[in-house]
């Protein structure tokens, strides 16, 4: 078997009753964009195997070509009893092939037509993913395309990772055109390979088998829509719908796993698929999970949340497209052409412009990107204010003027603006300009300086960044 490049081409149809190199190919299994499977007999061994051929296109480009074979290999020198082997992998004529170990047995997709899975069944069926995850890792590779149709289940009960080291081009057609009543890589991709990231790292799997897992326990995935495109554009911009609209018994915990999991920021995930293990034996052992800290907020990209009544966020307000077209331009630099169905979509519901680059700002890690973004998103709406009735501004302590915060039937209260100068400057230290607008919105809702400082320190991630807010604005408190 030669792994050199083979200016011959075998033309990508079914090999279905021929001979392929030491293999006598019986049955198609299946195919798709990266190439066809069959079920076939190894003719030197005497053994039945999965034969997994490239596509043509794949076969013919030496660069994916180089990374198939360096990912094959890692992966033939894992050896775990909840992944399929690989036995061996080369090149018959200018097409190029893995020989892997047959499953006797379906994909949980096959079952998820049907049915879904009890949270006891999905929990044992996701540990043995984690396990199987948690070694690749180990390894330096990464899956990138977990979903139901890549985990087997045996006839024994078994839980196989199929397709562990094929290199998945993420820019290529079949990631992104799908038909909405397709279960397909949408469903499941994490948001930075969707952003077309470089460093893509295993908390991109952990993310796609918490969106399995969501899939496992309600029968549905976490976002459905009518085209690949929109369904990404709901991981990335749209809140996780409670897996309980579907399946209310499910337990808190296994909820908490499920969004700390399928967090849009991955620097809230697990960490590794390790801690994710643990965690879902606390939950089986009858114990409570250590995904989110009880006592703190859920932050609100991760979880929908149900209405609760109190003040409206407000009528949306009405931009205009050449803003939006350049509100566009600056979000496409970071995340690619799905910048203009995202910010279409925003806008429809975002109240004013500091509003909509919040939410914008949310499809960008925390950072420089995050925040040069914002600073251009609101730069972009600077222009000629409407005017307003001048009041006279109320005067604080020592003749500084203050700002008055929304009056509510309760109570009402003010703050200087030396005070809100020095939140502006330490929730900035946090998160970056977006302090500006936050300060700025939760202003208006909150009756006392201490619910503004509590309202704020919802926005930072991270215990440690909200000890450091909390201890440099306390002498405000007093």
């Amino acid at each position: 078997m030669s792994e050199s490049l083979d200016p011959r081409r075998t033309p990508d149809h079914s090999l279905a009753g021929s001979r392929f190199g030491g293999y006598e190919i019986l049955e198609e299994l299946g195919s798709g964009g990266m190439g066809r499977v069959y079920r076939a007999r190894d003719l030197t061994l005497d053994r039945v195997v999965a034969l997994k051929t490239l596509a043509v296109h794949l076969s013919a480009d030496e660069g994916f070509v180089q990374r198939f074979l360096k990912e094959a290999r890692l992966a033939a020198s894992l050896n775990h009893p909840n992944i399929v082997h690989i036995y061996s992998f080369g090149c018959v004529e200018g097409t190029y092939y893995l020989a892997m170990e047959f499953v006797d047995g379906h994909s949980l997709g096959h079952y998820l037509r049907n049915r879904h899975f009890s949270e006891t069944d999905a929990i044992l069926i996701v540990r043995h993913a984690a396990r199987a995850l948690a070694v690749a890792h180990a390894e330096g590779l990464v899956h990138r395309d977990i979903k139901p149709d890549n985990l087997m289940l045996t006839g024994h009960g078994e839980v196989k990772l199929v397709d562990l080291g094929i290199a998945k081009r993420l820019d290529e057609d079949q990631a992104i055109t799908m038909s909405g009543q397709t279960i397909g890589t949408p469903h499941y991709i994490s948001p930075e390979q969707i952003r077309g990231q470089r460093d893509i790292d295993r908390r991109a799997d952990i993310y796609s088998l918490g969106a399995t897992l969501y899939h496992l326990v309600t029968g549905h995935t976490p976002f459905s829509g009518a085209s690949g495109p929109l369904v990404m554009s709901m991981h990335l911009a749209k809140p996780l719908p409670d897996p309980r609209r579907y399946e209310p018994g499910l337990s808190d915990g296994l909820c908490r796993i499920i969004r700390k999991m399928m967090a849009k920021d991955r620097e809230e995930r697990y960490a590794d698929a390790y801690s994710l293990d643990v965690d879902l034996y606390r939950l089986q052992s009858g114990e409570s999970p250590e995904a989110e800290d009880p006592g703190g907020p859920i932050p609100e990209t991760m979880v929908e949340v149900p209405s609760q009544g109190g003040a409206a966020p407000g009528p949306p307000a009405t931009f205009d497209s050449a803003l939006l077209a350049r509100i566009e331009e600056n979000l496409a630099a970071s995340i690619g052409p799905m910048a203009r169905v995202i910010v279409r979509k925003t806008a429809r519901t975002a109240p004013s412009l500091d509003a909509l680059c919040v939410e914008l700002a949310h499809q960008l890690a925390p950072g420089r990107d995050r925040d040069a973004f914002c600073e251009k998103c609101m730069a972009c709406g600077k222009g000629p204010k409407t005017p307003s009735t001048p009041t006279k501004p109320p005067t604080g302590p020592h003749g500084a003027h203050a700002t008055p915060a929304r009056s509510t039937p309760a109570s009402a209260f003010v703050v200087t603006e030396e005070e809100l100068a020095t939140l502006e400057a330490e929730l900035a230290r946090q998160i970056g300009p977006l302090a500006r607008v936050i300060v700025k919105q939760a202003l208006k809702d909150a009756a006392s300086l201490a619910d503004l400082v509590s309202a704020l320190e919802e926005n930072i991630p991270g215990d440690e960044r909200r000890r450091a807010f909390r201890a440099a604005v306390r002498p405000l408190r007093h």
